[in-house]
């Protein structure tokens, strides 16, 4: 049985805490640490045998937590990451992987050096049955090589401290992450365009929405639509323009009701319940790699979070230049391959 401990337990710790403890067999929650401890001890009650650990660097280090799942503040996952590294112990981590490139390649220079890959990077939508489908069908070549995709990336709304940084580094990541798997290869450029902001923006720094343009090293192009306060709900797209045809990601299926001369359809408020089915795939996956002493092939390495990192730091330098900014990336290491 995997003993895990959990740095964060805000909505989506605590989520990952719940799932872990009640749908991910082989594994079980030994500790958890936030920086709220009220919080943390109301989600840990109802739980026998979960210790509270008010340091995380103390739950890191702890005999009984095997492995680490790092869900607090972006700015804390290189800290908490290379201090498990150094012990050795197996991490899942939310992304970013680190709050800048140069952070994230100290992390994946610190576990190349260890010799053993023991980071797996929550970019969830490469469990995605959807998107796993999507990505088959256009790696198959049954539709020619892609040429550009179109995603769009909606939330309903955010809070007022959400501004042009985070709009990267915590949302259009996720369409960095996820295109470049889905086609198997890297940005070499990126540009962010601001359209004309909505009314519904409640940051004087938040452009919203937001287009991110980028160039694959094979010419592909990939725009982004970024649009964090849509309003209506949590919303997904995605649609590869390929030689011989296109390929859309599905909308999740909900019940379709008519009433009254008209028709309606249920979404989702968040990503949490539109990647429900995702998130217990990779945790699943990421515990059976932990419990055989090795990595989830299928899931997103510390690379992926550097490049992820990389690219987003590019996109940072587009929303000040107004520019095309160079992706400095080079080709995967040997010792991510596979």
């Amino acid at each position: 049985m995997l003993k895990v401990g959990i740095i964060g337990v805000g909505a989506m710790g605590t989520e990952h805490f719940l799932r872990l403890m009640n749908k991910i067999t082989g594994a079980t929650v030994t500790a958890v640490s936030d920086v709220n401890e009220e919080r943390a001890k109301k989600v840990i009650a109802p739980y026998e045998g979960v210790r509270f650990i008010a340091d995380p660097i103390a739950l890191i280090n702890d005999k009984d937590v095997d492995a680490v799942v790092i869900v607090s503040a972006d700015s804390t996952h290189e800290e908490f990451c290379l201090e498990a590294i150094r012990l050795k112990k197996f991490i899942f981590c939310e992304k970013p992987l680190s709050a800048s490139a140069a952070g994230a390649r100290k992390v994946v220079d610190a576990e190349m050096a260890g010799g053993k890959r023991l980071i797996q990077l929550g970019f969830n939508r490469r469990f995605d049955p959807a998107y796993k489908e999507l990505k088959e069908l256009v790696v198959s070549g049954k539709l020619g090589a892609p040429l550009v995709a179109h995603c769009a990336h909606r939330n309903a709304n955010y809070p007022e401290a959400f501004d042009d940084v985070v709009a990267v580094t915590g949302t259009a990541i996720h369409e960095i992450d996820t295109m470049s798997w889905l086609v198997g290869d890297y940005f070499t450029k990126a540009q962010v365009i601001f359209p004309k902001t909505s009314r519904h923006s409640k940051n004087k720094d938040l452009h919203d929405p937001q287009i991110v343009i980028l160039t694959t090293s094979s010419g592909m192009v990939v725009n982004c639509e970024i649009w964090v306060n849509c309003q209506y709900a949590y919303d997904i797209r995605c649609e590869v323009l390929c030689e011989d045809g296109t390929a859309t990601l599905p909308r999740h299926a909900r019940v379709e009701v008519c009433t009254a001369n008209s028709k309606s359809c249920g979404m989702t408020s968040d990503g949490l319940g539109f990647f429900a089915e995702a998130y217990n795939e990779e945790f699943q996956a990421w515990v059976d790699a932990c419990n055989a002493d090795t990595y989830c092939a299928a899931a997103a390495s510390a690379w992926d979070g550097y490049c992820a990192a990389v690219t987003t730091d590019s996109c940072l330098k587009s929303q000040k230049s107004g520019g095309i900014e160079e992706v400095p990336l080079t080709d995967r290491p040997d010792f991510y391959k596979g």
